[in-house]
Protein backbone atom coordinates (compact mmCIF):
# COMPACT_ATOMS: atom_id res chain seq x y z
CA UNK A 1 0.00 0.00 0.00
CA UNK A 2 1.47 3.54 -0.83
CA UNK A 3 1.72 6.03 1.44
CA UNK A 4 -0.63 8.01 -0.16
CA UNK A 5 -3.21 5.39 -0.17
CA UNK A 6 -2.41 4.74 3.26
CA UNK A 7 -3.15 8.39 4.59
CA UNK A 8 -6.79 7.81 2.82
CA UNK A 9 -7.56 4.56 3.62
CA UNK A 10 -5.90 4.35 7.12
CA UNK A 11 -8.63 2.59 9.66
CA UNK A 12 -8.52 2.59 13.24
CA UNK A 13 -11.74 0.11 14.16
CA UNK A 14 -9.21 -2.79 14.08
CA UNK A 15 -9.26 -5.27 16.88
CA UNK A 16 -8.47 -8.99 17.63
CA UNK A 17 -11.50 -9.98 15.24
CA UNK A 18 -9.76 -8.89 12.22
CA UNK A 19 -6.30 -9.34 12.86
CA UNK A 20 -4.43 -12.28 13.86
CA UNK A 21 -2.14 -13.57 16.80
CA UNK A 22 1.00 -14.81 15.99
CA UNK A 23 2.43 -17.98 17.40
CA UNK A 24 5.67 -18.57 18.78
CA UNK A 25 6.78 -20.52 15.86
CA UNK A 26 5.71 -17.24 13.76
CA UNK A 27 7.62 -14.85 15.68
CA UNK A 28 10.64 -16.75 15.45
CA UNK A 29 10.08 -17.79 11.61
CA UNK A 30 10.01 -21.36 11.75
CA UNK A 31 6.86 -22.27 10.85
CA UNK A 32 8.34 -24.41 7.51
CA UNK A 33 11.76 -25.00 9.01
CA UNK A 34 13.74 -24.37 12.24
CA UNK A 35 15.12 -20.54 12.42
CA UNK A 36 17.79 -20.90 15.26
CA UNK A 37 18.76 -17.24 14.84
CA UNK A 38 15.68 -16.30 15.71
CA UNK A 39 14.70 -18.61 17.88
CA UNK A 40 17.77 -17.38 20.21
CA UNK A 41 17.24 -13.51 19.31
CA UNK A 42 13.48 -13.67 20.49
CA UNK A 43 14.28 -15.84 23.38
CA UNK A 44 16.61 -13.81 24.76
CA UNK A 45 14.01 -10.74 24.43
CA UNK A 46 11.28 -12.64 25.69
CA UNK A 47 12.82 -14.33 29.12
CA UNK A 48 16.61 -12.95 28.93
CA UNK A 49 18.67 -16.34 28.08
CA UNK A 50 18.37 -19.11 24.91
CA UNK A 51 15.79 -20.78 26.21
CA UNK A 52 13.34 -21.77 24.03
CA UNK A 53 11.35 -24.02 26.24
CA UNK A 54 11.20 -21.11 29.06
CA UNK A 55 10.67 -18.39 26.22
CA UNK A 56 7.65 -19.82 25.01
CA UNK A 57 6.23 -20.34 28.24
CA UNK A 58 6.36 -16.73 28.79
CA UNK A 59 5.32 -16.13 24.99
CA UNK A 60 1.54 -17.91 25.80
CA UNK A 61 1.10 -16.03 28.93
CA UNK A 62 1.12 -13.12 27.33
CA UNK A 63 -2.34 -11.72 26.19
CA UNK A 64 -2.95 -11.79 22.46
CA UNK A 65 -2.60 -7.81 22.16
CA UNK A 66 0.67 -7.85 23.56
CA UNK A 67 2.02 -11.21 21.70
CA UNK A 68 0.95 -8.83 18.65
CA UNK A 69 2.76 -5.82 19.97
CA UNK A 70 6.08 -7.46 20.74
CA UNK A 71 6.15 -9.34 17.66
CA UNK A 72 5.55 -6.44 15.41
CA UNK A 73 8.31 -4.50 17.31
CA UNK A 74 10.89 -8.06 16.77
CA UNK A 75 9.91 -7.39 13.04
CA UNK A 76 9.92 -3.63 12.85
CA UNK A 77 13.97 -3.96 14.66
CA UNK A 78 14.71 -7.24 12.79
CA UNK A 79 14.16 -5.38 9.68
CA UNK A 80 16.06 -1.93 10.68
CA UNK A 81 19.13 -4.07 11.36
CA UNK A 82 19.49 -3.73 15.16
CA UNK A 83 17.93 -6.39 16.47
CA UNK A 84 21.40 -7.70 17.91
CA UNK A 85 21.48 -4.53 20.09
CA UNK A 86 18.42 -5.50 21.99
CA UNK A 87 18.52 -7.50 25.39
CA UNK A 88 15.73 -8.90 27.49
CA UNK A 89 12.50 -7.18 28.01
CA UNK A 90 12.54 -4.96 31.40
CA UNK A 91 9.02 -5.70 33.35
CA UNK A 92 6.23 -6.33 31.11
CA UNK A 93 5.25 -5.41 27.31
CA UNK A 94 2.17 -3.62 26.99
CA UNK A 95 0.22 -2.56 23.76
CA UNK A 96 2.42 -1.28 21.27
CA UNK A 97 6.02 -1.13 23.27
CA UNK A 98 8.23 -2.58 25.53
CA UNK A 99 11.32 -1.54 28.18
CA UNK A 100 14.31 -3.56 27.60
CA UNK A 101 18.08 -3.71 28.68
CA UNK A 102 20.62 -3.35 25.97
CA UNK A 103 22.85 -5.99 25.19
CA UNK A 104 26.03 -3.98 26.24
CA UNK A 105 26.00 -2.32 30.11
CA UNK A 106 26.54 0.50 28.94
CA UNK A 107 24.21 0.48 26.21
CA UNK A 108 27.24 2.00 23.58
CA UNK A 109 26.27 -0.67 21.14
CA UNK A 110 22.65 0.44 20.79
CA UNK A 111 23.20 3.59 20.66
CA UNK A 112 25.96 3.17 18.17
CA UNK A 113 23.88 1.05 16.37
CA UNK A 114 21.04 4.25 16.17
CA UNK A 115 23.56 7.06 15.96
CA UNK A 116 25.05 4.76 12.43
CA UNK A 117 21.93 5.38 11.00
CA UNK A 118 21.19 9.10 11.59
CA UNK A 119 22.78 11.56 10.04
CA UNK A 120 22.59 13.73 6.92
CA UNK A 121 21.53 10.67 4.51
CA UNK A 122 20.39 8.54 7.91
CA UNK A 123 16.77 6.47 8.26
CA UNK A 124 16.99 8.13 11.46
CA UNK A 125 17.30 11.12 13.32
CA UNK A 126 18.50 12.25 16.89
CA UNK A 127 16.18 13.91 19.09
CA UNK A 128 18.25 16.44 19.59
CA UNK A 129 18.28 20.05 19.14
CA UNK A 130 21.48 19.27 16.85
CA UNK A 131 19.17 18.22 14.40
CA UNK A 132 16.64 20.79 14.52
CA UNK A 133 13.63 21.88 16.79
CA UNK A 134 11.36 19.22 15.57
CA UNK A 135 13.48 17.08 15.86
CA UNK A 136 14.14 18.24 19.81
CA UNK A 137 10.18 18.40 20.55
CA UNK A 138 9.84 14.94 18.79
CA UNK A 139 11.52 13.72 22.16
CA UNK A 140 9.64 16.41 24.27
CA UNK A 141 6.20 14.23 25.65
CA UNK A 142 9.66 11.82 27.05
CA UNK A 143 11.41 13.69 29.52
CA UNK A 144 13.20 10.56 31.25
CA UNK A 145 15.05 9.91 28.04
CA UNK A 146 18.68 11.18 27.87
CA UNK A 147 19.09 10.02 24.24
CA UNK A 148 16.41 9.05 21.77
CA UNK A 149 16.06 8.79 18.05
CA UNK A 150 13.25 8.60 15.38
CA UNK A 151 12.70 6.94 12.43
CA UNK A 152 12.43 9.69 9.50
CA UNK A 153 11.67 7.50 6.31
CA UNK A 154 8.94 6.05 7.61
CA UNK A 155 5.23 8.19 7.68
CA UNK A 156 2.88 5.71 9.47
CA UNK A 157 4.34 3.00 12.46
CA UNK A 158 7.30 4.65 12.80
CA UNK A 159 9.67 3.71 15.68
CA UNK A 160 10.62 5.69 18.33
CA UNK A 161 13.62 4.56 20.85
CA UNK A 162 14.82 6.23 24.17
CA UNK A 163 17.41 5.18 26.39
CA UNK A 164 17.23 6.34 30.33
CA UNK A 165 19.72 7.58 32.63
CA UNK A 166 19.84 3.84 34.69
CA UNK A 167 20.43 2.46 31.06
CA UNK A 168 16.82 0.75 30.32
CA UNK A 169 15.68 1.51 26.74
CA UNK A 170 12.40 1.60 25.40
CA UNK A 171 11.17 1.38 21.87
CA UNK A 172 7.50 2.00 20.94
CA UNK A 173 5.76 2.84 17.34
CA UNK A 174 3.98 6.18 16.69
CA UNK A 175 0.79 6.01 14.75
CA UNK A 176 1.81 9.45 12.09
CA UNK A 177 5.38 11.09 12.44
CA UNK A 178 5.73 14.42 12.08
CA UNK A 179 9.69 13.76 11.60
CA UNK A 180 9.24 11.64 8.11
CA UNK A 181 10.86 13.79 5.76
CA UNK A 182 13.14 11.87 4.14
CA UNK A 183 11.08 10.70 0.77
CA UNK A 184 7.88 12.46 1.72
CA UNK A 185 6.45 14.73 -0.66
CA UNK A 186 8.00 18.35 -0.96
CA UNK A 187 4.41 19.88 -0.22
CA UNK A 188 4.16 18.15 3.06
CA UNK A 189 7.91 19.38 4.36
CA UNK A 190 8.01 22.55 5.84
CA UNK A 191 11.83 23.21 6.48
CA UNK A 192 12.26 26.04 8.97
CA UNK A 193 15.83 28.28 8.63
CA UNK A 194 18.74 27.01 10.86
CA UNK A 195 15.83 24.86 12.67
CA UNK A 196 15.38 21.86 10.76
CA UNK A 197 12.66 20.53 8.80
CA UNK A 198 9.14 18.68 9.61
CA UNK A 199 6.04 16.85 8.14
CA UNK A 200 3.54 19.38 8.70
CA UNK A 201 0.81 17.15 7.20
CA UNK A 202 1.84 14.52 9.43
CA UNK A 203 2.07 16.97 12.64
CA UNK A 204 -1.54 17.37 12.09
CA UNK A 205 -2.64 14.11 12.32
CA UNK A 206 -0.17 13.42 15.24
CA UNK A 207 -1.75 15.46 17.17
CA UNK A 208 -5.12 15.06 16.64
CA UNK A 209 -4.73 10.71 16.39
CA UNK A 210 -2.54 10.61 19.14
CA UNK A 211 -3.32 13.04 21.90
CA UNK A 212 -5.35 11.90 25.49
CA UNK A 213 -8.44 11.62 23.45
CA UNK A 214 -7.72 9.35 20.56
CA UNK A 215 -4.70 7.55 21.70
CA UNK A 216 -6.26 4.93 23.37
CA UNK A 217 -8.91 3.40 20.47
CA UNK A 218 -5.92 4.18 17.67
CA UNK A 219 -2.40 3.23 19.31
CA UNK A 220 -3.17 0.03 19.08
CA UNK A 221 -1.40 -3.14 18.11
CA UNK A 222 -4.49 -4.47 16.04
CA UNK A 223 -4.18 -0.69 13.85
CA UNK A 224 -0.47 -1.18 13.53
CA UNK A 225 -0.54 -4.46 12.31
CA UNK A 226 -2.80 -3.12 9.33
CA UNK A 227 -0.63 -0.17 8.97
CA UNK A 228 2.75 -2.08 8.36
CA UNK A 229 1.61 -5.08 6.41
CA UNK A 230 3.12 -4.34 3.28
CA UNK A 231 5.58 -2.28 4.41
CA UNK A 232 7.58 -4.16 6.63
CA UNK A 233 8.03 -8.06 6.14
CA UNK A 234 5.89 -9.35 8.98
CA UNK A 235 6.19 -12.91 10.50
CA UNK A 236 2.69 -13.17 11.07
Amino acid sequence: MSYQASLLEVSFAHSDDDTPIPTWNQVTRSVCSINSEMIEQVSRIVCGANDEEQASKVWDSWSGNVRRSVALLVDKIHHEGWLDSVGPIAGWPWDTGFFFLPRDADHRNLADALDAKSGKDGVYTRCSFRYGLPAYLSGWNHPGWQRSWIENDTPLACLHVGIFENGIAEAHLDLFNPIYTGGAPRSQVIKLPWLGSYNHKLLRLHRKWEGPKHAPDTRTSANFYHLMRGSVPLSF
